[in-house]
């Protein structure tokens, strides 16, 4: 990675929604396509990660990062508290940062990336404003959280029995026998416990504490922020996240692409790409990336911008 031309980026603060909002830029001059990337969590920014994955940006387009309310840069400069956080706030939020992208590059052509957390965020913006962006792009996505979630258990539940690591038994035990759905303080335990076992026992290719430790974007304070906007997310992640099912929907009025790892535990890439055969849109494409997990971007970026250079094409 190390030969291949790193990228000119800047930073600003934008006043989104009343609040100075954190946006990192990767111009592409002479593109007019936008790609929004919608981080996962919440809470988890995936701008610091951005210098490992614009060795492969060539001739995408302007790539755009934003750290959402409560997450990151943008929680470090505008403080948000969890009893002012809301899933509408999110998505005007949303609303108001498409809108300063289409004026600072005079276009129209912003295509929504979402991951995890982020393509539900992309999803519910598309339903409710159709005709304000030219495309969803999803990974790891997020279709039907309680089937999705048991699958998850099931995957987690055989691996850690298997090594036999009684702590981590009874860790598993707090959530146990599935998924938990019942109450909103289960829901957010059972995030918590199955999420650090996924790290020790599912699929992760990469190693994400060295990448962010090499970060150009990282201090001891964005560090530091990272699991305060966990702990201060929880509320909203029981609120929409909680029994969340998509399934039902199935008209979509802008075109609409997945890209799963076929190793993702977290969000059964199965059940995702059963969705997506059932929905209506004027373009729709699922891409496997078979050597990748829940992060399919970090996993295999290479093979994941190839994929999102070639659905921009067929947008043209």
């Amino acid at each position: 990675m190390s030969s291949k031309p790193t990228l000119a980026y800047n930073e600003e603060y934008v006043e989104i929604n009343g609040i100075s909002q954190y946006l990192l830029h990767y111009p592409d001059p002479g593109s007019r396509d936008v790609l929004l990337m919608l981080h996962g969590g919440p809470g988890v920014p995936n701008s610091v990660l951005a210098y490992h994955h614009q060795p492969f940006y060539g001739r995408l387009g302007n790539v755009v990062y934003y750290d959402q309310r409560a997450t990151g840069k943008t929680q470090l400069k505008s403080k948000t508290t969890a009893a002012d956080l809301s899933w509408d706030l999110l998505l005007e939020d949303l609303r108001q940062t498409v809108a300063y992208l289409k004026r600072r590059y005079d276009t129209d052509r912003i295509i929504l990336v979402g991951h995890s957390f982020g393509s539900m965020l992309g999803n519910d913006y598309v339903t409710k404003h159709p005709g304000d962006v030219l495309a969803l792009i999803g990974s790891g996505v997020v279709t039907d959280s309680r089937r999705q979630g048991e699958v998850f258990y099931q995957h987690i539940r055989e691996a850690v029995a298997a090594r036999g690591i009684k702590r981590d038994l009874k860790k598993l035990q707090k959530v146990s026998p599935a998924h938990p759905h019942v109450s909103a303080k289960e829901f957010t335990t059972g995030v918590r416990v199955l999420s650090d076992l996924e790290m020790k026992y599912g699929y992760t290719k990469v190693a994400y504490m060295p990448l962010l430790r090499k970060s150009p974007l990282m201090s001891l304070r964005d560090f530091g922020q990272i699991p305060k906007s966990g702990k201060l997310t929880q509320k909203l992640v029981a609120e929409v996240e909680h029994n969340y099912d998509i399934t039902g929907t199935t008209k979509y009025g802008v075109p609409v692409f997945y890209i799963l790892g076929r190793k993702d535990l977290w969000t059964s890439g199965e059940i995702a790409a059963e969705h997506l055969t059932q929905l209506e849109a004027p373009q729709k494409g699922l891409y496997w990336i078979e050597d990748a997990g829940h992060f399919v971007d970090t996993d295999e970026p290479g093979e994941f911008f190839d994929i999102i250079r070639e659905i921009v094409a067929k947008l043209a």
